[in-house]
């Protein structure tokens, strides 16, 4: 069949379409300061190469023959870090605080007042460097630099010191900070701190405090907060406690467009943790198996969906309900073919053929097997 050309009208319509994208990208792209491109482009490829002095001095052009705010500050924040590299210290110091200071808060001066902290810790000693990384942390609470800072400093002070120690370093830090911005990843590494000297109790509430004042979306730390003080709460025992806390966890969801949704980490974990609590925990048979399913439905491509179906089809073998055990195996082969468990099927359904290779000694162990006795390889044949 010969194809119709488009109409004169159509294609009159498609290429004022694609003059005016045209003139709209060309309208939006950045116009640069004379020479700052090609000053800037020999900064990379110096850096890229390791010729630091010569990166410097490109960087320094580049930044002195930038335009627009965001042009010098990213070339003298480069130079900065090519100072550094060269061992001039106090030079590099110097050009962060400036980065800083010019830049009236903008993001490489947020980098730079990260970075001065970090050279101060190095050249001068925890003391200093811990001021100033703690100074950028109240200055700009909102970055995303705010937690790796305070892991770090806290991973110092406990290693010198303790778990005690750094609890109380961190103590009046977060009691200072807990209602700004950086509040909410200084008061989960306070909740952590707690469980570790033993006071898993307050952690709990720590960090249950923390997820609901911080709710998704627009906490980090959520689900990281509710998973742990689940966590915790099943070491106590209170397991219908720790099935509620990740219920809770789990009932926030974002809706996307195209028909999608946002699914988050926690959420497969989430549910995998659940059907395990009911069924070694509350010992709710019945309900296990049902959030098994619930999380092969709901996150079929999830990792724990394999481990979930894998669980599931043992709890019916155990319950003397082997045509449902090889049921659910067959749904394990044909939809996760690439699963870890396609060769020990036959270990829980008789029915099912060996897979190419021998089961995991791990999942033979799990099945309460001596991987000895079933082991399958053929040992290797010495000359």
């Amino acid at each position: 069949m010969t194809k119709r050309a488009p109409s004169s009208g159509v294609a009159g319509a498609l290429r004022s379409l694609a003059l005016a994208l045209a003139c709209s990208v060309a309208a939006c792209s950045p116009t640069y300061a004379s020479g700052y491109q090609d000053a800037f482009s020999a900064g990379l490829r110096a850096q890229n190469a390791g010729r630091w002095e010569e990166a410097a001095s490109y960087f320094d052009k580049a930044a002195d023959l930038g335009d627009r705010y965001k042009d010098r500050d990213e070339a003298r924040l480069l130079y900065a870090e090519a100072l550094e590299r060269l061992e001039r210290w106090d030079d590099a110091e110097a050009a962060y605080r400036k980065v800083e200071k010019e830049s009236d808060g903008r993001y490489q001066g947020v980098r730079a007042a990260y970075a001065v902290g970090k050279l101060v810790w190095e050249r001068r000693g925890f003391e200093e460097g811990s001021a100033e990384l703690l100074r950028a942390v109240r200055t700009y609470p909102t970055s995303g630099l705010v937690r790796h800072t305070i892991k770090r400093l806290l991973d110092h002070v406990e290693e010198e010191q303790g778990p005690q120690a750094a609890l109380e370093w961190l103590e009046p830090i977060y009691k200072e900070l807990r209602a700004t911005e950086a509040g909410e990843a200084i008061g989960y590494e306070y909740g952590m701190l707690l469980a570790r000297v033993d006071r898993k109790e307050d952690a709990i509430k720590t960090l249950l405090e923390l997820a609901r004042a911080h709710p998704y979306p627009h906490g980090s730390l959520t689900d990281d907060a509710f998973y742990v003080a689940s966590l915790y709460l099943a070491d106590f025992g209170k397991t219908k406690e720790a099935i509620d806390v990740l219920e809770e966890m789990l009932v926030v969801q974002e809706g996307a467009q195209l028909g999608h949704s946002y699914r988050r980490p926690r959420f497969p974990q989430g549910l995998y943790r659940i059907a395990v609590l009911y069924r070694d925990g509350i010992k709710d048979r019945a309900k296990a198996k049902e959030t098994f399913w619930r999380l092969y439905r709901n996150y079929f491509d999830a990792r724990q969906t394999d481990d979930g179906l894998w669980a599931l089809a043992q709890m019916e073998k155990e319950d003397g309900r082997q045509d449902e055990a090889c049921r659910v195996l067959g749904i394990l082969r044909e939809k996760k073919p690439d699963s870890r468990y396609l060769n020990c099927l036959h270990h829980v359904c008789a029915t099912e053929a060996k897979g190419p290779r021998p089961c995991s000694k791990r999942i033979l162990e799990h099945l309460g097997m001596d991987p000895d006795d079933v082991w399958e390889e053929e040992p290797v044949k010495l000359k």
